[in-house]
């Protein structure tokens, strides 16, 4: 075990004798309502049957296999474990000027520390799947993964990018000089094709999983031969690449290059859409919803009338993009980019509120869920084992008290039971 992860040893153990008294090789599920992302249907009084980690059968009344344990969950909607595609377990950032230079500064080891502790709270929130993409430090990211790995009841399973491309100034070029301590730490500075090709071969050197590149700073951009060399080596090896990308230039620039998705999009135009529309290309809308976008401007000091208009307008034109690429046919991947330090939005409940907040954009509960499970799986690579719940695919579900389909806002903060590799990792059922 690395040394820096030996303070972490008693949370470990904890969490592995609680999996262990939780866990049976066999379990039969009887759930009220059960979400099937594949068919993008809800069905009523529907049985799953667990064996080994795996879903060995799902449909009505399936006969009990002698020494199932039986989980009755027909007062809840049953749904593949969700994922988040855009999450950043190794930062902390206060809501100031210097927040994430404040949050970079803290020593590694207690980075490791706070990021079990959000990843557990993601496992709470319905989460069992997460896409890291950055600001963790030099492959902090990667340390974390592994640890995961070992035991299912620490938190979601973790794909990992690695520190981000960027051009010089990485990704706040306003904020920071080039030469800055968090630019070092947090990015992989990009200058030429040549040094492209370089960076992604050092990423794949540690193992990562994706290659995230920040195609935008607040006043410079990835050229295009840079991401060209980027994408090229990248889908050489067989890993895919994400853009974060808040323009439509610059996001227009990265579809053009060959990338399989788009982070953010805030102001996309038609066009673009509809290029990211034929060639494949996802998009990752990191949105809120409206009473967090509330906590998040006071947050920022913005009050009364101000604060109101100002997450109006925002909030307007989230929704806006977001059914403009829907309508277009982009596939829509789920992901919060929530990594701030604020009170009264935990980890886990900032992440999923980002599902929310396509619901309130006006989509129905059966497309914003395909969101955060068959179209995150497909994003990731990884929907011939997770995303689904069929025979043959790994048992990650996660119970909501309620009818997700009807009271969608009022059941998707209820979870009250989430399975991870066939291990029940969490779970508050009144008996």
């Amino acid at each position: 075990m690395p040394v820096i992860f030996t303070s972490l040893l008693f949370i470990c153990l904890t969490l592995s004798g609680m999996a262990q008294t939780l866990s049976s090789k066999t379990f039969l599920i009887r759930a009220g309502k059960l979400y099937d992302s594949e068919q993008q249907r809800f069905f009523v009084n529907q049985d799953i049957l667990i064996q080994n980690g795996l879903v060995q059968a799902v449909g009505p009344k399936l006969r009990m296999p002698k020494g199932a344990t039986v989980v009755d969950l027909r007062q809840h909607t049953v749904t593949p474990g969700l994922i988040d595609a855009h999450t950043h377990l190794l930062i902390n950032q206060k809501q100031t000027k210097t927040g994430l230079e404040d949050a970079s500064k803290i020593p590694a080891e207690e980075r490791l520390r706070q990021g079990l502790r959000f990843a557990r709270s993601n496992l709470e929130a319905g989460l069992t799947t997460v896409r890291d993409l950055g600001n963790s430090g030099q492959y902090l990211d990667s340390q974390l993964q592994k640890k995961l790995a070992t035991n299912p009841s620490l938190g979601p399973e973790m794909v990992v990018s690695g520190p981000i491309l960027s051009p010089p100034g990485g990704q706040f070029g306003k904020l920071f000089p080039a030469d800055s301590f968090v630019i070092q730490q947090e990015y992989r500075v990009i200058r030429g094709p040549a040094d492209a090709r370089a960076a992604v071969l050092e990423h794949l050197q540690h193992g990562v999983n994706v290659i995230k590149v920040c195609m935008n700073t607040d006043n410079r951009v990835l050229a295009p031969d840079e991401i060209r060399s980027i994408v090229t080596t990248a889908h050489e090896n067989r890993i895919p690449v994400t853009a974060h990308a808040t323009y439509d230039e610059s996001a227009r620039d990265a579809v053009l290059a060959g990338v399989d998705g788009i982070e953010h999009g805030y102001s996309l135009s038609d066009s673009t859409l509809t290029l990211m529309a034929q060639k494949g290309v996802y998009l990752v809308p990191t949105d809120v919803s409206r009473q967090k976008a509330g906590i998040m401007v006071a947050g920022i000091g913005m009050q009364g009338k101000e604060a109101e208009e100002y997450t109006t307008t925002a909030l307007k034109s989230f929704h806006d993009r977001l059914n403009r690429a829907v309508q277009k046919g982009v596939p829509i991947v789920a992901g919060s980019d929530y990594y701030f330090d604020i009170n009264g939005i935990g980890r886990g409940e900032g992440a999923v509120d980002v599902i929310l907040s396509y619901y309130e954009a006006g989509l129905p509960a059966s497309d914003v869920l395909r969101f955060a499970t068959y179209n995150a799986a497909k994003a990731l690579g990884i929907s011939q084992r997770v995303g689904i719940l069929k025979p043959g695919m790994q048992a990650n579900l996660a119970a909501f008290r309620g009818d997700l389909e009807t009271a969608f806002p009022q059941s998707l903060p209820q979870v009250e039971w989430v399975m991870r590799n066939g291990h029940v990792v969490y779970h508050s059922l009144k008996k």
